[in-house]
């Protein structure tokens, strides 16, 4: 049997690990003996994270704002990450949302907007921690895309073609990036039951947040001579 790959020690960043989804992965990777740099737009729920995982994680976390569709942001952070702990050796791209709106009545302020944060956000990340991978010579990329990604929605026009560029995306890094031992993965679950409160019942036809941080665990345990194409996830 294949040995799993240890991440005890390893340097994660996950893009929007303050809450949701996020904050589930993020929590999945420290459990794992990860260092994990989280970062979002808002002050107030990174600092409620990192105070609630620092008590069961002392020393494994990190988090500062950044709006993923800012340069100056994302090298600050990546910077801070950098200094603290070293390269990065995962990324997880997580931030992103969608607008629901007919193609044709959306705004190009939400187009720009959803794109901004959906693709050029996973673009300004790469172009971040890349160069420290390749350097390395090691790295793993993993881009939180969606069903979208593959499917046309009506009433989604913006978060469809936002998705589908991250995949693309992340195809074209995997050419450039492969000679360098460097592994990028798209996951594209469907629907997510994200933000559920305490009290309510999981959903049978809905993903869990744990779901998919499993499976972000699970590819990033697997010995890297394996190369796992795009995940499809979806509710039973």
């Amino acid at each position: 049997m294949s040995e799993h790959v240890s991440l005890q020690d390893s340097v994660a960043i996950v893009t929007g690990g303050g809450q949701g989804l996020g904050k589930t992965i993020t929590h999945r990777l420290l459990s794992l003996g990860m260092k994990v740099a989280i970062c979002g737009r808002t002050q107030s729920t990174l600092d409620n994270t990192l105070a609630e995982f620092s008590k069961q994680f002392p020393g494994q976390i990190l988090a500062q704002v950044c709006d993923v569709s800012q340069s100056a942001q994302v090298n600050a952070f990546i910077d801070a990450v950098t200094e603290q702990w070293g390269t990065a050796d995962v990324l997880i791209n997580n931030s992103g949302f969608g607008k629901g709106s007919l193609i044709w009545e959306t705004s190009e302020a939400d187009w720009d907007e959803v794109m901004d944060t959906n693709v050029k956000g996973t673009y300004l990340m790469c172009k971040a921690v890349v160069p420290g991978m390749i350097e390395r010579k090691q790295g793993y990329i993993i881009n939180i895309a969606s069903q979208a990604a593959l499917n046309g929605y009506a009433n989604a026009g913006v978060y469809c073609a936002s998705k589908f560029a991250m995949v693309g995306l992340g195809k074209a890094l995997q050419e450039e990036v492969r000679q360098y031992g460097i592994h990028v993965h798209s996951l594209n679950p469907a629907l997510i039951q994200s933000q559920k409160s305490a009290q309510e019942p999981v959903d049978p036809g809905l993903i869990q947040n744990e779901d998919l941080a499993d499976m972000v665990a699970y590819l990033l345990q697997q010995p890297r001579r394996l190369k796992i194409d795009n995940i499809g996830m979806w509710g039973f």
